[in-house]
């Protein structure tokens, strides 16, 4: 039986990028599907498109508008970026931006640095996360595909491209700083940091030109304080947010009166401490990693972490298992099989609904294989030498 399932997967078409374009695209149309016979544009969508239509008017981006049924928690940036889908009909913008966040992350792995073989199998691995991801209409594709585009333009040495991504990234969703992780791997440093400055002003003013200077200055205020009050949302227990290390801890714990950074800031020093290790810079393998690393820091050190989030750290934990130039062993296949079935598949009818919908919640569950895997890429950043091994 397991020689039949290794010659299974083993067929050419499995890993055929034609196929692997029809089954995304299958995916993006199963989730057009799910959104038109709802009857009505996504939520999440439309929260997007009026965000332009309230800066338009000058109108506050952060307070519950009745027609959006949800808080907008983005940059005063993204309401000027997402112009052109505001401009459309909710469904042909929709139908649009369903195809859009579902192909650029297609196409930026394959104009990446990742062998095919990696390639492959994040188009796989990280199906399930896609469709959650797309069904939701969230940009979650878009923020790694962005870090992972900084990161082969540092590689191509184009710093100057790559800090564009950060500085968009950075001023939409705050992520995308993530990205100036790469600046200890750059070749041209001074280059980078200028550049990196010069995006950021651009993306800062962009919204200016188009919505004003004083009414933009504010709403870069009350962004700053909508996601303060949405990380104080976030610590309650009946939220379904938080799910990452930090609300493991403090959902197993049940307790609500310690401070985060309790479990953030020894995370944070240990993330960095690899960056030491400057000697294994020249190795492919170990920026790579630290790539993986950061991606996944993204979900398990953030308490505004959502289940459709985690498309950014499975791709993060496919690096993470492939990028390694020592050959894994069961211990390590263990934990993919693990984040496979507990973070992607608890999503799905596999489980009971009590479970899925209230359990995995509740505790935080979806974080538990990541977090595990992440403690053990660090693990090795700090003690494996990343030189490729001769085959």
């Amino acid at each position: 039986m397991k020689n039949k399932i290794g010659q299974f997967f083993k067929q050419p078409w499995l890993s055929d990028y034609r196929t692997l374009a029809v089954v995304w695209g299958l995916v993006t149309l199963f989730c057009i599907y799910k959104i038109v016979h709802g009857g009505h544009p996504d939520y999440d969508y439309l929260i997007f498109t009026h965000s332009f239509d309230h800066a338009w008017a000058n109108m506050p981006l952060y307070p519950l508008y009745e027609e959006d049924t949800n808080y907008f928690l983005y940059g005063p940036t993204f309401a000027s970026l997402i112009a052109p889908f505001s401009l459309m009909n909710d469904w042909v913008g929709q139908v649009i931006w369903e195809i859009f966040i579902t192909f650029f992350m297609f196409f930026t792995l394959r104009i990446s640095w990742l062998t095919k073989y990696q390639q492959v199998f994040i188009m796989w691995f990280c199906l399930q996360e896609i469709l959650n991801c797309v069904l939701d209409a969230e940009l979650n594709t878009l923020v790694v595909s962005g870090i992972m585009l900084t990161f082969l333009l540092v590689e191509k040495e184009q710093d100057h491209w790559a800090t564009f991504f950060i500085a968009m990234g950075t001023m939409t969703k705050l992520f995308g700083i993530v990205g100036l992780l790469f600046v200890f791997f750059s070749k041209h440093k001074w280059r980078f940091v200028w550049t990196w400055v010069a995006w950021m002003l651009f993306f800062a003013i962009l919204p200016m030109l188009m919505f004003g200077f004083d009414y933009t200055c504010n709403e870069y205020v009350e962004w700053m304080k909508a996601l303060a009050i949405k990380n104080d949302h976030n610590l309650l227990f009946e939220t379904k947010q938080n799910i990452s290390l930090l609300g493991l801890v403090r959902n197993f714990s049940g307790c609500t009166t310690y401070s985060d950074l309790w479990v953030f800031v020894p995370c944070a020093l240990f993330f960095f401490t690899p960056l030491f290790r400057r000697n294994q810079y020249q190795h492919i393998a170990f920026r790579e990693t630290i790539l993986s690393s950061g991606l996944i820091c993204i979900c398990i050190l953030s308490t505004s972490t959502e289940a459709y989030g985690y498309i950014i750290a499975m791709v993060g934990v496919v690096i993470w298992y492939t990028a390694a130039p020592w050959k894994r062993g069961k211990w390590e296949i263990a934990l993919l099989v693990f984040a496979f079935v507990l973070t992607s598949l608890s999503s799905t009818d596999l489980f009971p609904r009590h479970f899925r919908q209230v359990t995995m919640v509740r505790y935080a569950l979806k974080a538990l294989p990541v977090t595990i895997i992440w403690f053990v890429e660090m693990w090795e950043l700090l003690t494996h030498d990343y030189k490729r091994i001769a085959q």
